[in-house]
Parts: structure tokens; sequence; C-alpha cells
């Protein structure tokens, strides 16, 4: 898998039915993998925790989903992408989000921020 289409699976299975999100997330995320942004309680630290986060944005959120926006850059096996959130279609939030990458292209490491940062 590549890491812009390991980035891309992750954030698809935001808003995809729950039946096929475990294989988005497993197909895209390292048996290490590390997950933590603002709006998480905690850092996440397995696909299963991560898989339940996600859920619970699906039902706080029925509908919303999550694009990844190329393009993503990458260096020296990290990434950094822009991330959109969208409900009905509209943009709700964007986010930035760092990750690091193992050597088949999954992602192990994924931090997460709200906005874009400064420009």
């Amino acid at each position: 898998m590549t890491p812009v289409s390991a980035l891309g699976a992750l954030f698809r299975a935001w808003g995809a039915p729950e039946a096929e999100r475990p294989a988005l997330i497993n197909a895209a995320v390292a048996p290490d993998f590390y997950y933590a942004d603002p709006h998480a309680p905690a850092p996440i630290t397995s696909a299963a925790s991560f898989l339940e986060f996600i859920a619970g944005f699906s039902r706080n959120m029925p509908g919303a989903a999550a694009e990844l926006v190329e393009p993503v850059d990458m260096h020296h096996g990290h990434a950094r992408c822009t991330v959109r959130f969208l409900n009905g279609g509209k943009v709700m939030m964007t986010g930035q989000y760092f990750a690091d990458l193992d050597g088949e292209g999954r992602v192990s490491r994924l931090i997460g921020f709200a906005g874009r940062g400064a420009e």
C-alpha cells in the first residue's frame, strides 16, 4: 500500500458503512498504530480503539465523512496532509495531520490538529 492510499483509506473509514471500516483501517495502519487529536480524550494505541473512536464520530454525526485533500507532502517516512470533515456535503472542519509511515507505507503514528495552523 502506498502512503497516500493508506492515508486515504484511513480517512475514508470515517464515513464508510460500519461493516467496511475494519478492512479499511486494518489495511492502512501498522501493528503498532498510535493516534492523537484534540477531539480524542486520550491517545489511541490500537486499530480496534481507533475503530471505536470513529464509530462514535458516526453516531454523533450521522452521514458525516472525512476526505483527504491532496497533494500529501512526504519525506523520509513522514507525511503531512490536510483533511476535510464534511456533513451534508458542507465542510464542518479542516484538520492538519502528521503521519509516521512504516516500511510498507502503512500509518504507524498519526497526530491531528484542528485547522491548518498559521499560514
